[in-house]
């Protein structure tokens, strides 16, 4: 059985994982510069990329840290082994790339924990690139674009395609070129750098496909929770209003997902759930508790009750000093159960 490790493992430091120039390459052999490399390990180098291979022999764990200047976008690609990015400002994972799955991670500029686990002849490749680099190459009408567009906006880590991505034969094909490319010096980066263009098509293309497959309710296990969690947060937090940011922070996502997955699940948005629960509880408020409206808006999350009026107003079609009012004309109705019953349901 496989364990993660506890302790926290080296940072590999770089002054800029993307400072070097188009001309100058670094290979394995030349200046391994993580230090964590072995034999069947590979590193290369070179302008707005950064390649790295990392080869299992046996049934193990290892972690290993990175360190950039500025945030990047790391492509990850298990076989016989599983990745998980941790990230040491919380904690918590923020990433896991199965096996024979592909992964796209934005990483910001914090240090993260990579664990790797691998079976015999397991490996681990990742291909680090600007985040500019990456939007190049990304069009505004794959599903990704706004997931990558907001997360570079939060500048939090994270795992860009909601679903994995598998391994097809065809994205084997330039993966393999790359890391055994014969070329050598300037002529071996225009030839990586091609083969990484096709290799980003192919991904984008392949992702563009699985998100067009997916149901309309997506969410896994733990996003169910996490979208639940939401909820109980709201429910709990009538009185004061959170940002979207907040409350994706507080269950450990983003503001993207958080949207996407929230109204798959409920059917509305955050912030037309919380209002929805605001505008109900204030009329259960004026209803059966002896409070004034101003008391009632400041428990409702408003700071001025004529905020509240009319809000109260747009939302169920009458004032809220008109609620008692229109109570006690009911008491004269023949229909009294039903009339309140009424008074309860209109308009939700």
């Amino acid at each position: 059985m496989v364990t993660w490790a506890n302790a926290l493992s080296p940072v590999i430091i770089y002054d800029d994982l993307f400072k070097t120039g188009n001309d100058e390459i670094i290979e394995t052999g030349d200046n391994s510069r993580s230090g964590l490399l072995k034999e069947g390990d590979y590193e290369f180098l070179a302008g707005s990329m950064h390649l790295i291979k990392l080869a299992g022999g046996a049934t193990e764990t290892q972690s290993f840290s990175f360190k950039s200047e500025k945030p990047y976008i790391s492509l990850v690609f298990a076989f016989k082994s599983s990745s998980r990015f941790i990230s040491r400002h919380n904690n918590k994972v923020f990433a896991e790339v199965q096996s024979n799955q592909a992964g796209i991670v934005f990483i910001n500029d914090q240090v993260f924990e990579n664990h790797l686990a691998t079976e015999p002849g397991g490996e681990l490749y990742m291909l680090n690139m600007t985040t500019e680099y990456f939007e190049r190459f990304l069009s505004a009408e794959n599903p990704l674009y706004d997931t990558f567009c907001q997360t570079l906006k939060e500048n939090l880590p994270v795992l860009l395609n909601e679903k994995a991505i598998d391994i097809t034969a065809k994205i084997k094909a330039p993966l393999f070129d790359i890391f055994q490319c014969g070329h050598k010096g300037y002529y071996k980066y225009l030839y990586v750098r091609s083969r990484l263009i096709e290799l980003l098509m192919l991904l984008f293309q392949e992702y563009e496909m699985t998100f067009n497959k997916l149901p309309e309710i997506c969410t896994s296990d733990s996003n169910l929770e996490k979208m639940y969690e939401v909820k109980d947060i709201i429910d709990s937090n009538l009185t004061r209003s959170c940002t979207l940011l907040d409350l994706a922070q507080q269950v450990g996502t983003n503001e993207c997902y958080l949207k996407k997955h929230f109204k798959q699940v409920f059917g509305t948005t955050v912030f037309g759930y919380a209002h929805t629960q605001r505008m109900l509880r204030s009329r259960e408020m004026l209803l059966n508790e002896d409070r004034k409206i101003a008391e009632v808006a400041k428990l409702s999350g408003y700071k001025h009750a004529s905020h509240f009026t009319t809000a109260f107003k747009k939302y169920f079609g009458y004032l809220p000093h008109q609620i008692k009012i229109l109570l006690l004309s009911l008491f004269h109705s023949s229909e009294l159960p039903y009339s309140i019953e009424m008074l309860y349901c209109i308009p939700v």
